[in-house]
């Protein structure tokens, strides 16, 4: 991918020129009003498209042939939602006592 110009974001490549999206591009998140964003993005944004949207990653795999977009699309891992870690944490929170309730004699069932 290019990272060349000075905002990060190079211009989208010219009709007939190389383009990373080389597959499927029908209803697909990396293209929008027939362009590839992929074209456009710096890699560190594609990894956050990744990390918060399976979308993205279902569709990356269908729009390119890139070796290097392929294998992010296989190795970046997905970030678990909002409610995915407010459950986690509230299971964490049961297993434990507040932290005032010990100075107050509450031992729990100990």
């Amino acid at each position: 991918m290019n990272n060349d110009d000075d905002c990060g974001c190079p211009p989208p490549p010219a009709p007939g020129t190389f383009t990373f999206c080389d597959g499927d591009t029908t209803n697909n998140y990396w293209v929008e009003d027939g362009v590839c964003m992929l074209d456009t993005l710096r890699v560190d944004q594609v990894v956050y498209a990744l990390e918060r949207n399976p979308e993205a990653r279902a569709d990356l795999r269908r729009v390119t042939s890139d070796p290097e977009l392929l294998k992010m699309a296989d190795e970046v891992p997905t970030l678990p939602s909002k409610e995915e870690e407010d459950a986690l944490q509230q299971t964490h929170n049961n297993d434990i006592l507040p932290y005032y309730t010990v100075f107050r004699g509450n031992l729990g069932n100990i």
